[in-house]
């Protein structure tokens, strides 16, 4: 028997975005799954349009208040949805539907987001590797745009402190061409004909084991919105787990479309709360280590001299 897989969307707002989502899904060849969509506290009538879509197609669904999803009877169906009683962001929200998964015993979650388009084939190669790589925490796909090309965002090596200093601190300014001014991919260095262990992939689409979203307490909740991805990455990595991109199967990103729903300048703003936080609370980046960094160079050429000068005394 083929493992139940939960199927977690998140909607804020547009659940047109949705709704297109949710017909890709349904015409997946892998049928033992169940679809649970979270709505992130919309307040715009977005579970009700995804209701009634679902009844014009008689499509079963559970209507559930998070309350309900946490604490009420389980009662299961080919699809869930559960208003949250808030929006406290992103991984606050996909927790939601996490601890439903968890409390219908899937052994696997999928995180989706909703600007996704899905192949009919893309969850068989997901779960086969899984299923014969229990080395492997999390897989991704192949990311592809909405002209077919192929995304690199889908997979991305872990930034360090340069990195950040560069892009989100005063080096952006101070050196715009500077070589870490762009997030490091895979793009250049694979031709993406066959399974390959990465860093971090893309947020838009991870297939993850439950048992390991349970063994780490599901998403930090500490990010409203970015850094996700990278934060699970680190955890993977401390539970001396793996992380892999399956080529064979593929999903359109359209990108980026609940985040137009938030202010530019509110936007950019959690950009860089979510990703100061994941340096110092999972790369260990205080400002004495930035000034190590900063700095080292200057004291090794330092004690280079010193010991020249010592050696010719």
């Amino acid at each position: 028997m083929s493992a139940k897989i939960s199927i977690v969307i998140l909607n804020y707002k547009n659940w047109h975005d949705t709704l297109e989502c949710l017909q890709t899904i349904l015409a997946v060849s892998y049928r033992s799954h169940r679809i649970v969509i979270v709505d992130n506290d919309s307040r715009n009538g977005s579970l009700d349009e995804i209701d009634q879509w679902l009844s014009l197609r008689q499509i079963q669904s559970t209507r559930l208040t998070q309350d309900q999803s946490e604490t009420g009877d389980v009662v299961d169906g080919p699809v869930v949805l559960i208003q949250s009683g808030s929006n406290r962001g992103y991984a606050a929200g996909n927790n939601i539907g996490i601890r439903w998964a968890i409390r219908t015993r899937s052994p696997y979650v999928l995180i989706l987001n909703n600007d996704t388009l899905v192949d009919g084939g893309f969850l068989e190669p997901l779960v086969e590797f899984l299923e014969s790589h229990s080395q492997a925490a999390m897989v991704g796909p192949l990311l592809r745009t909405t002209l077919g090309d192929i995304d690199k965002t889908c997979a991305r090596t872990r930034p360090g402190f340069f990195d950040y200093l560069f892009r989100l601190g005063p080096g952006k300014k101070v050196w715009p061409g500077n070589p870490w001014g762009q997030s490091r991919f895979y793009f250049d260095s694979t031709d993406y004909s066959a399974p390959f262990e990465v860093e971090v992939l893309s947020g838009s689409c991870i297939l993850i084991r439950t048992s390991f979203l349970e063994s780490i307490g599901l998403l930090d909740e500490h990010t409203f919105l970015f850094a996700e991805e990278y934060i699970l990455s680190e955890r993977a990595r401390s539970a001396q787990k793996a992380t892999y991109l399956i080529p064979k199967s593929s999903v359109i990103h359209k990108h980026g479309q609940s985040i137009k729903q938030q202010p530019s300048s509110a936007m950019q703003r959690r950009v860089v709360e979510s990703h100061f936080y994941y340096l110092r609370r999972y790369r260990r980046f205080s400002l004495a280590r930035a000034c190590w960094y900063v700095f080292w160079p200057f004291l090794t050429l330092l004690k280079v001299r010193a010991t020249e000068y010592l050696k010719g005394g």
